[in-house]
């Protein structure tokens, strides 16, 4: 087990363990297979697809471009490591974006956002194909090939320690900002990482949340940069999942599509009769976030729409 594995796997346990300790395990319809089912088996596609592309490509690499294996074992890994953070998380800005302005690709990324309780296990919740898109895996395997062992270990590492802290439902970020010490830093690194508040509002519905904004994976000035950042309000999200009304496919479906289809529909918040409002074709073109129903209805995100 390397070393970037080794440092993921801590701090999902240390987390994993915070989370029981603090009650979360204990909310209603965690251990349904809508919540911590789709969450474990997206762990294990993940591994497996994972595996599968990392072999893929470098077969391919070793086939096709054999003259440039190691071609990178002689720079410092200093020098790589930023280029190569700054590459991986702008491409995974846009498939993030995409995962959810892309109807097909909403599809494949919606398992992500149907977690009604969220926790460190729902780090890597997507359909099964949503990796094979992800850049991170394609990043690590090229960077292997060249040479960069260190570069790519860094990348890994980091990735996965931010995101298991961005989604653990202990609310760590609140309570350092209790400290005048650790306030000031927290406001110097959110300009900078995308911190816990700024993704919750990303998983969020209600007050403070809007999953049409805030895609950034790492670093938030993607999302400053095309305007798509919501900011961090430093509050409780009202709740997570979808908006009323936008309902989800069996969880058989959200991790396996299109292997796997089902025909019924199930709400992932609670929802009595509700009535979906049509939006004309107007307010769709001057709305600034729109989520596409799987008929391909689309629902204006509430506070979105430009009256």
């Amino acid at each position: 087990m390397t070393i970037d594995m080794k440092l993921g796997l801590l701090m999902l346990v240390l987390l994993l363990v915070a989370e029981i300790a603090a009650g979360e395990y204990r909310k209603p319809r965690t251990f349904s297979m809508g919540e911590l089912g789709v969450s474990l088996i997206s762990f294990a596609n993940l591994a497996l697809v994972r595996a599968t592309q990392l072999a893929g490509l470098t077969w391919l690499l070793n086939a096709f471009l054999p003259t440039w294996k190691g071609a990178l074992g002689g720079v410092s890994p200093w020098l790589i490591f930023p280029i190569a953070m700054l590459i991986d998380d702008y491409g995974n800005y846009w498939v993030h974006r995409m995962g959810h302005t892309v109807r097909w690709m909403w599809r494949l990324h919606k398992a992500h956002h149907t977690a009604t309780n969220l926790n460190v296990l729902a780090t890597m919740r997507n359909n099964w194909i949503f990796y094979a898109l992800i850049p991170n895996t394609t990043m690590a395997a090229l960077l292997y090939f060249l040479g960069a062992t260190e570069a790519a270990m860094g990348v890994l590492g980091l990735k996965i320690v931010i995101l298991n802290l961005q989604h653990t439902g202990v609310r760590w970020d609140l309570w350092l900002r209790k400290f005048a010490p650790t306030g000031w830093l927290l406001n110097g690194l959110e300009k900078i990482f995308v911190l816990q508040d700024y993704h919750h509002v990303h998983h969020g519905i209600g007050r403070y949340g809007n999953a049409s904004s805030n895609y950034a994976n790492m670093f938030v000035f993607w999302d400053h940069l095309h305007g798509t950042s919501m900011g961090s309000p430093r509050k409780h999200q009202d709740a997570y999942g979808l908006p009323v009304g936008v309902e989800a496919e069996p969880w058989y479906e959200q991790v396996w599509w299109p292997l796997f289809r089902g025909s019924r529909r199930v709400a992932t918040v609670a929802a009595s009769a509700f009535e979906l409002p049509r939006f004309s074709a107007e307010e769709v073109a001057r709305a600034k976030a729109v989520i596409y129903l799987p008929d391909g209805r689309p629902v204006v995100v509430a506070g979105a729409a430009a009256r």
